[in-house]
């Protein structure tokens, strides 16, 4: 394996290049979860609708119809609960995390999210919806705590600021145009599919990431006002609350990474 940046040669335990100091694991992370967002839209595009009665008596085995508002505040709750667990994981396993094996680590993730995402996007429960909501966000709470002893909490602190900050400005975007947003969606998706094959054909011959890396950076931009626009859209349900709280979280989550997969460690 190759170091990305510079082509060093790079061994399997290396989560930092010895040459020029491009972080390894950073680079892993966002092209497995990045790779993630993609099996999600898929899954998202082909989940069947249940058909199932709206439940007029509020209950967490039932979806049930609520106001607009509640709708907004169970989602932005929801999308809440996640970061708070990414946080809480951070701050108690950070210490632990070089004992880890990050490749190993990929591994589970994808193991847990792709189950989680198929049981988010299929349930039409919400108690069952946010089970697989969860099962998406604390392997990731795990991954982004090896990130942060590698890359120091700093760097990390100040790539989370950053990202609030676009998103919040996606966000208004959105809300603002939703039409313009709803129209990107299979652009959004054709052009991630294609870049993401880029970065493979570039692994594979130790090309440079930087170009890829700023165009899904800016895809994932278009993804947070993509899927806010088509949240407002869907009926304003419990369950749909959840779904789209899922779809927002792994947009800024990838954006975070890929922000992350370009920073080196301060020496």
């Amino acid at each position: 394996m190759y170091c990305n940046r510079c082509g060093s040669e790079l061994s399997a335990s290396d989560r930092f290049c010895q040459n020029c100091g491009e972080p390894v694991a950073a680079r892993q992370a966002a092209e497995l979860v990045g790779a993630m967002k993609g099996v999600q839209e898929l899954v998202s595009s082909t989940a069947a609708e249940m058909g199932e009665p709206v439940s007029e008596t509020p209950s967490l085995t039932e979806d049930f119809a609520v106001p607009r508002e509640r709708y907004n505040l169970i989602l932005a709750l929801v999308l809440l609960w996640g970061f708070v667990l990414n946080v809480v994981f951070c701050i108690f396993f950070t210490p632990y995390a070089a004992r880890l094996s990050f490749s190993l680590l990929l591994i589970l993730y994808a193991a847990l999210a792709i189950p989680g995402m198929l049981i988010n996007s299929h349930s039409s429960r919400p108690i069952w919806s946010f089970v697989g909501y969860n099962m998406v966000v604390l392997p990731l709470g795990v991954v982004l705590s090896v990130l942060t002893a590698e890359l120091g909490s700093d760097v990390v602190r100040e790539t989370f600021q950053i990202t609030a900050a676009v998103t919040a400005g996606m966000l208004l975007l959105s809300s603002w145009k939703p039409q313009f947003f709803l129209r990107m969606g299979p652009c959004l998706l054709g052009a991630l599919a294609l870049t993401l094959v880029a970065e493979l054909l570039m692994f594979l011959f130790s090309g440079s990431f930087e170009l890829t890396n700023v165009i899904i950076a800016l895809l994932f931009c278009g993804y947070i006002g993509y899927d806010w626009a088509r949240a407002q859209q869907r009926p304003s349900t419990v369950d749909n609350a959840v779904d789209s709280a899922c779809a927002l979280y792994m947009d800024i989550i990838n954006l975070m990474l890929r922000l992350l997969s370009s920073r080196r460690r301060d020496d």
